[in-house]
């Protein structure tokens, strides 16, 4: 790698997860203050925005954002994005001060094991760019396919109990996140592209729809859970893959596909599994730990 990777795309990686990480955990302690909305309910916004720690939430957002675009253009998404998904520890080291908590050992195992299994799946798949453009058979397909899994989730959300609730609209969150991901790659790669221009393609109008939605069903994720780590841990891995998805569909991307680089996507996918798992059975445990705290306190 070279210097600059080390000494610009590599801290600023870093300083973007840290960034995300404290954004997530601003947000979701403002949502707890505000009265519960139905998803993607706009008023949830509305309330929100009278929140302080809400507004500190989205300027740590808009500069893990900037520094994220520093990384990408000194280090390779192979480098940048497996550290940007440590923003899900950062999140649970500011939780862990924040709630004045020793650290949970199965909190943070869980994160880690998502975290690694994860960064292993984008070092082995070694994901390669195709085309800067969409390719126009595959938008409606995958569309109405991300379409039909993102309406399944928020009809399960609405079934589920209410302490579960945000894994499914985590789901949902994270389809957001990479549909926008996606949409930002086709214009931001397009050569020649001026303000008119801009103005003429169909990506633009799709991503000022797509983009604020996924951010209020993020805020809904963290409405239903008291402590917002499964949340931000799924919305944080499951980001990446639906990017990767429609890496390969919309611009006809490509993954290692040996056999040995196989058996390695799917162990490290395995491991991630298992690190959501775990850490969404400690994060109930835990949320009721802080509930029962709360009630006793208040008494």
């Amino acid at each position: 790698m070279s210097a600059a990777t080390w000494l610009v795309g590599v801290p600023a990686a870093i300083g973007a997860a840290a960034s995300f990480g404290g954004a997530g955990l601003l947000q979701h302690h403002a949502t707890q203050e505000v009265p519960e909305q139905a998803p993607l309910h706009a008023r949830l916004l509305v309330d929100l925005l009278r929140i302080p720690s809400f507004r500190y939430g989205v300027v740590c957002a808009a500069v893990g954002f900037a520094l994220q675009i520093v990384g990408l253009h000194a280090a390779p998404l192979a480098i940048v994005q497996p550290l940007l998904v440590t923003g899900v520890l950062f999140y649970l080291g500011y939780a862990t001060a924040f709630l004045h908590r020793r650290p949970d050992p199965g909190l943070f195992g869980g994160a880690a094991l998502a975290v690694a299994g994860l960064a292993t799946f984008l070092l082995v798949a070694s994901p390669s760019p195709g085309s800067t453009n969409i390719g126009g058979r595959a938008v409606v397909p995958l569309a109405v396919g991300l379409g039909a899994v993102v309406l399944a989730s928020l009809f399960v959300a609405s079934r589920l109990p209410h302490r579960v609730r945000a894994l499914a609209l985590a789901v949902a969150t994270a389809i957001f996140y990479g549909v926008t991901a996606g949409l930002v790659r086709s214009l931001v790669t397009s050569t020649g592209l001026g303000v008119a221009q801009l103005l003429t393609h169909w990506q633009l109008y799709a991503l000022v729809v797509v983009g604020p939605l996924g951010f209020l069903l993020n805020q809904n994720a963290f409405q239903e859970g008291t402590l917002g780590s499964v949340a931000v841990a799924i919305i944080t891995v499951g980001d990446p893959l639906v990017s990767i998805g429609l890496g390969i569909g919309w611009f006809g991307d490509s993954l290692e596909d040996g056999p040995a680089a196989v058996a390695g996507e799917v162990a490290a996918l395995a491991v991630m599994a298992g690190g959501i798992v775990l850490l969404t059975r400690h994060a109930q445990r835990v949320a009721e730990e802080v509930r029962a705290g709360v009630r006793r306190s208040s008494r």
